[in-house]
């Protein structure tokens, strides 16, 4: 429990800073950081001792959130596809020439962990600029709500599942999970939005900020699909975990409380579905 509390306070102060520093270089580079870390953890996860093949796919993984936000692939000189093929060949070779110390599934969770997982962090990036002319408030707005999504739909799960779980969710990959305990994540995290929303329009009404442009009838939906898409992320970070019979990705939360990855397991689940759906709402004109 004293462990899961630390967690919630670290995960908290962590959303607190991300959005009063969202507007700042700061951001991509305190992001930069954590798709560093995510990419070590996962390298180290899997066993990855090859030195040259962590230096080579850190370079992507931290460059990934200032390629998304400053759009750097329009200034290549040759298409990305070519890019990608060519970084895939680099990984190959060095698998050649060190093939006593690096598997194939080492290089195949190295173009995941320095590709896959910083490009659905750093869509954080995105999503604050879904709406970029809408008000300042409203981009915040959308940092908070993932985050939300992210975290607080873990933290309810947890509490309401140690106090009611009964029923056993899965219990060859995470025992403590319950279905009471996932059905009280996602009405949580549904409740909890919809207070923040409610501060937020409170706060346009007496005029403190601008109209928040982010429909009412989107939160309620969001938040239960979010919810559930972050469970199943936090599940398949588990079986990641015990695939490779280890406890916690890392301790660079401070020990017992894992690693960037433990903290961003479901997050990162969340913050691709998030973007996903707010795409398909723009598609489909439901936007307003």
């Amino acid at each position: 429990m004293k462990a899961k509390v630390i967690t919630g306070v670290i995960a908290a102060v962590f959303a607190i800073v991300m959005v009063c520093l969202q507007f700042t270089p700061l951001f991509e580079i305190a992001l930069a950081f954590f798709t560093f870390r995510a990419n070590f953890e996962l390298l180290r996860a899997a066993g990855a001792k090859n030195k040259t093949l962590i230096a080579i796919t850190s370079v992507p993984a931290t460059a990934m959130p200032f390629v998304l936000r400053y759009d750097l692939t329009h200034y290549l000189p040759v298409p990305l596809v070519v890019v990608f093929l060519a970084y895939v060949f680099v990984l190959l070779l060095l698998m050649l020439a060190e093939y006593e110390n690096t598997r194939f599934e080492h290089i195949a969770m190295a173009l995941v962990s320095s590709l896959f997982v910083p490009y659905v962090m750093s869509l954080l990036v995105k999503i604050r600029d879904f709406y970029p002319d809408a008000p300042l408030s409203t981009r915040a707005y959308m940092m908070v709500f993932t985050l939300i999504c992210a975290w607080i739909s873990d933290a309810m799960a947890y509490f309401v599942g140690s106090k009611f779980g009964k029923h056993k969710m899965a219990p060859k990959i995470s025992p403590k999970k319950s279905w009471e305990g996932a059905v009280g994540g996602v009405i949580g995290t549904v409740v909890i939005n919809l207070i923040v929303f409610g501060v937020y329009y409170t706060l346009y009404r007496i005029g403190w900020i601008r109209m928040l442009e982010f429909p009412f009838w989107l939160v309620p939906i969001l938040s239960a699909l979010l919810s559930v898409v972050g469970m199943l992320g936090d599940l398949s970070a588990s079986v990641i975990k015990r695939n490779y019979s280890i406890k916690d990705y890392g301790t660079v939360m401070g020990e017992g409380n894992g690693g960037v990855m433990d903290r961003f397991d479901s997050a990162i689940f969340v913050i691709g579905a998030m973007y996903a759906l707010l795409l398909i709402v723009r598609a489909a004109g439901l936007h307003t």
